[in-house]
């Protein structure tokens, strides 16, 4: 490519993301009133065809695959993303959703115009998620453009401050750097948040655009949308525990216990979908919270956080 290297990045973590990641790139390749990109596909481990289909796309988008293979984690393939990227802002979402076509303009503008700030863009459900799944998940239909979820705004999340959505975000890339990236010791969940409250805790705003929009997938069947509410939820105990003492709300034993005690029963009748969603997600989430309750509050084994800079550190050991 000739000239100046474009001053934006989109990174996109991939784990076996072959069935999806070609329409998020033709969604990023149809992007309207943005700066020139560039993109980069992290693979994290994949064993299918995830880095061919990113490879065909190449040409059309000025795209690179990183090779992020190690833990298998999508912070870890995100900063694989962030040391590999040639822009000075980044701008990350996932293989698996769908950027709006005024995404990348939307989300970069105030980084653009000189803002040492987090963007956080705004998650849509309705495109590829129905009914049942929705009401599973709580979640009520789209908002209108203006809409600013209550986490992002300065009540913050959890009793302490916003936070910013881990697959609609831009920051400057020296200031993600210098953080040391996402920590990938967290298990599969509140990596985002932890990184938007360390960066805030040096200065750095979160700021809301709701007009930078990502189509977001839900999990659609029981087991998955189990697993994905235990594993975030056992995160979020871990994010507790490293933030209890500036204000986070923290988690309740006989909170979990009684919902434990009430789902598990349901695993015995028989229900119809919209039962099972709910039950999967009420169940997946309470195991996750009692699970971190003793791991990380009870026996207090509690992961060394893992930043960019110690990834690299091992890597260069071995």
């Amino acid at each position: 490519m000739s000239g100046n290297p474009p001053r934006l990045s989109v990174i996109i973590p991939a784990h076996n993301a072959a069935s999806v990641l070609g329409e998020q790139l033709e969604a990023l390749r149809e992007q309207e009133g943005a700066e020139p990109f560039e993109v980069l596909v992290c693979d994290n481990n994949s064993s299918d065809s995830t880095a061919q289909v990113a490879l065909d796309e190449a040409e059309s988008l000025n795209l690179r695959v990183v090779d992020a293979s190690g833990p298998a984690s999508a912070s870890h393939a995100r900063n694989r993303g962030a040391a590999a990227s040639g822009g000075s802002i980044l701008l990350f979402c996932d293989a698996d959703d769908l950027v709006d076509p005024h995404w990348v303009h939307e989300l970069s503008t105030p980084l653009l115009e000189g803002d040492d700030v987090i963007a956080a863009g705004a998650l849509h459900h309705e495109r590829f998620n129905d009914a049942e799944v929705l009401a599973a998940y709580g979640i009520a239909p789209d908002p209108d453009s203006a809409y600013i979820p209550e986490s992002m705004t300065p009540e913050g999340y959890a009793g302490y401050l916003p936070t910013a959505p881990g697959g609609n975000f831009a920051v400057r890339r020296d200031r993600y750097l210098a953080l040391g990236g996402m920590d990938h010791s967290y298990p599969g969940g509140a990596e985002e948040t932890d990184f938007a409250w360390r960066a805030q805790l040096t200065g750095t705003q979160v700021v809301t655009r709701p007009r930078a929009v990502v189509h977001y997938r839900l999990k659609h069947s029981p087991r998955a949308l189990f697993r994905q509410q235990r594993i975030q939820h056992h995160a979020r105990i871990l994010l507790w525990t490293r933030y209890r003492s500036r204000g986070m709300t923290g988690p309740s034993l006989k909170y979990s216990l009684t919902q434990i005690a009430r789902q598990a029963p349901n695993l015995l009748r028989r229900q119809d979908r919209p039962d099972r969603l709910r039950t999967a997600r009420l169940l997946g989430g309470n195991v996750g919270a009692l699970q971190g309750i003793i791991t990380f509050r009870i026996l207090r084994r509690s992961p060394a956080p893992q930043s960019l800079t110690t990834t690299t550190s091992e890597r260069t050991a071995r």
